[in-house]
């Protein structure tokens, strides 16, 4: 769920993986293919790096 609404506002960003990897300091779209496809887990801090580089807000990527 997480990595599917982080592809979401990615693409609505018209961010491509290789743009949102270089956006949050890590140069690696198989590391942002794995947080989307729900095979990595992601930190708070990269979660956090993440909303800030796509606009949003880190409560955007959680459902409660």
């Amino acid at each position: 769920m997480l990595g599917r609404k982080i592809r979401e506002h990615r693409e609505k960003r018209g961010f491509t993986q290789e743009d949102l990897a270089s956006a949050i300091g890590n140069g690696s779209k198989q590391y942002i293919s794995s947080i989307e496809n729900g095979t990595k887990n992601v930190t708070i801090d990269v979660l956090c790096r993440i909303a800030e580089a796509l606009g949003a807000k880190v409560r955007d990527f959680i459902t409660f």
